[in-house]
């Protein structure tokens, strides 16, 4: 999380009630101009906590177009400037949460967790399947990677998360197993384990209970057995 915000005993008390609620505060800035040269360095909290009347030459409206239009990170305006002109023209930057000063610091936590949840719900779609039928586009930081489904060697259950692996690198995706390959609509991919789907062209050797790609040991759970060993001739 970073705060920007001019007024040092403000930041020095949020930090403090933030820290004691177990919310850690990456930074903090008094301008538009020096949070822009922390994401331009490549660091990408997970939420900015807003002032709206800050140092330099833009204001904290100003700042939040700009995070929208290039970092994409939830906000939310922590301010005095409470008159319906300003909430009006905040509200265009569709901010999380519009809290005023003084604040209470319960306010401030809802917010913050309600910020997070709508985030979490927005990075949902990490996968975007454009009309090209033989390929994914995975979201890994500020970038879309593309990867061919024949470069899949198989997908893997890891809690909320799926992991998509291919011969030169690993993706983690926050979405379940289940999600990933209902979108991933191709005749290659198979789910032979509850917790794995398998690119079928890619399977080096069967056995018993296992399936094997490059080194790596996939298991092959009852269920799926007789459906995976009727796709193969075998002499």
């Amino acid at each position: 999380m970073v705060l920007v915000e001019d007024d040092p005993i403000i930041v020095m008390d949020l930090e403090n009630q933030l820290m004691k609620s177990g919310i850690e505060v990456m930074a903090s800035f008094e301008s538009g101009e020096e949070t822009l040269s922390f994401l331009n360095e490549g660091l990408k909290p997970d939420l900015f906590i807003l002032d709206i009347h800050i140092y330099g030459s833009m204001d904290g409206i100003e700042l939040a177009q700009k995070i929208n239009e290039h970092f994409h990170i939830p906000i939310i305006f922590l301010t005095s400037n409470t008159d319906k002109y300003t909430f009006n023209k905040a509200r265009l930057t569709s901010p999380h949460a519009f809290l005023s000063k003084p604040f209470r610091i319960a306010d401030v936590l809802h917010s913050i967790e309600l910020a997070l949840e709508m985030d979490e719900e927005d990075e949902d779609i990490k996968i975007s399947i454009p009309e090209l039928k033989d390929r994914i586009f995975i979201r890994d930081r500020e970038s879309l990677y593309k990867v061919m489904f024949s470069e899949i060697l198989f997908l893997e259950a890891d809690g909320a998360y799926c992991k998509i692996v291919t011969g030169d690198k690993t993706f983690a995706v926050s979405q379940t197993l289940g999600k990933v390959y209902a979108k991933l609509e191709t005749p290659q991919l198979l789910k032979i384990h509850r917790s794995f789907v398998v690119n079928i062209h890619m399977i080096d050797r069967i056995s018993e209970g296992n399936i094997y790609i490059n080194e790596y040991t996939i298991p092959v759970s009852r269920t799926y057995r007789d459906q995976l060993w009727s796709l193969f001739k075998a002499l």
